[in-house]
């Protein structure tokens, strides 16, 4: 296996993470119109943390195959739902009342 080819790979797949998570926010906060702390960065960067955790959930539970789409060997379908349920949870608590 040549040693150039497994950073390439890892790069090639953070930045397929960062693209959902900063698209998912995009589309969060322009097209369904929320509001976050932070406004769009915010919304980036809960949604990328989202991404990522979505794709760590995917490599633990590899077993279970929930309508794999395949984009270059990358199941995108864990990062986005667990990036939108992130968006979903910061929206709450960002559109909170602050009465406490």
């Amino acid at each position: 296996m040549d040693k150039r080819k497994v950073p390439v790979n890892f790069v090639t797949i953070g930045l397929i993470h960062i693209v959902i998570g900063f698209g998912l926010s995009l589309f969060f906060c322009y097209v369904l119109k929320k509001n976050f702390i932070g406004k769009v960065w915010g919304a980036a960067l809960v949604g990328t943390a989202g991404s990522f955790t979505g794709g760590l959930a995917n490599v633990l539970v590899q077993d279970i195959r929930f309508l794999s789409l395949v984009f270059f060997s990358v199941n995108i379908i864990p990062p986005c739902i667990v990036s939108c349920l992130f968006l979903w949870i910061f929206n709450k608590i960002s559109s909170a009342p602050e009465t406490y």
